[in-house]
């Protein structure tokens, strides 16, 4: 914060004319870890059912994360239960592609989330009456690709790592392989201007899974290495950097309440510019 507090004063005394002496930074302090804003998204299988903690994938991925130090990560959504030290998520138990949709805009603008790890689509799969998987399956990717898009509206420069749907899926294999298809192909084609990527899915066992649809701890345990991987090489690549605040700016006019995003939270901060010269927080 005080980094952020610092360059927040530069900035307003430039806009009122003055110099601001800032006292010099210690160069012996080590760089802080950038912290991440990352919402698990998805159905049951992100709440954790079929898992003895009630976090799923969530515990083995924070489990694994908290072994880095390039960053630091704290969970975010609408939801917050299992057993794990960051509980927060938005996963929800029977929801489809269409359902996530319906509420991802007041959970996207109340968590500004700088990485969505999304896995969702196998209830639209399972439950679709069609008898033909290749039909339902591009009925399922054509709302992802329509949620996709909305998560990008709701928070442009986020990070959306999409995880695809276990391909050993009891009855379900054609339809899933079609869905992942779709959805793969999406990073090249309709989402390729956005911080898009698939991560293939691991093909879990029968004992690494509790029932037909969800995985136990062991599967869990695997689809975590698959959101750590790719959460790290995103991080690597630079695509997590948090997006830019849409209000970021001063205010208009020649007043002397002046506000910006100084602290990269996503809220204006409001500082007063004095007849000296001098600022201070409003």
């Amino acid at each position: 914060m005080k980094r952020f507090a610092q360059a927040g004063l530069a900035a307003l005394a430039i806009l009122s004319g003055h110099v601001l002496t800032m006292p010099a930074a210690n160069a012996a302090t080590p760089p802080t870890a950038p912290p991440l804003r990352v919402m698990p998204l998805g159905d049951s299988i992100t709440a954790g059912s079929g898992g003895s903690t009630g976090a799923g994938y969530r515990l083995p991925l924070w489990n694994t994360l908290a072994g880095q130090s390039r960053y630091t990560v704290d969970y975010v959504g609408s939801q917050s239960f299992g057993n794990v030290p960051d509980p927060d998520n938005e996963g929800h138990s029977g929801y489809r592609v269409g359902d996530i949709r319906a509420g991802i805009d007041g959970w996207v603008s109340a968590a500004t989330p700088d990485v969505v790890l999304l896995h969702i689509g196998i209830n639209d799969l399972d439950r679709d009456p069609d008898p033909d998987p290749v039909a339902a399956a591009n009925r399922a990717a054509a709302a992802f690709t329509e949620l996709a898009t909305r998560i990008f509206a709701d928070r442009p420069g986020v990070t959306v790592l999409a995880q695809g749907l276990i391909p050993t899926t009891q009855n379900l294999q054609t339809g899933v392989q079609t869905y992942n298809a779709d959805i793969k192909a999406l990073q090249y084609g309709a989402l390729s201007g956005q911080k898009f990527r698939y991560l293939e899915p691991p093909a879990l066992t029968s004992t690494e899974m509790n029932d037909r649809l969800h995985p136990n701890d062991a599967g869990y345990t695997r689809m975590a290495g698959v959101f750590f991987k790719g959460l790290d090489q995103a991080f690597t690549d630079g695509l997590t950097q948090r997006p830019a605040a849409h209000h970021a700016g001063t205010e208009a006019g020649t007043g002397r309440v002046r506000w910006a995003d100084f602290d990269g939270d996503g809220k204006a901060d409001y500082w007063i510019v004095n007849p000296d010269g001098s600022v201070h927080p409003a």
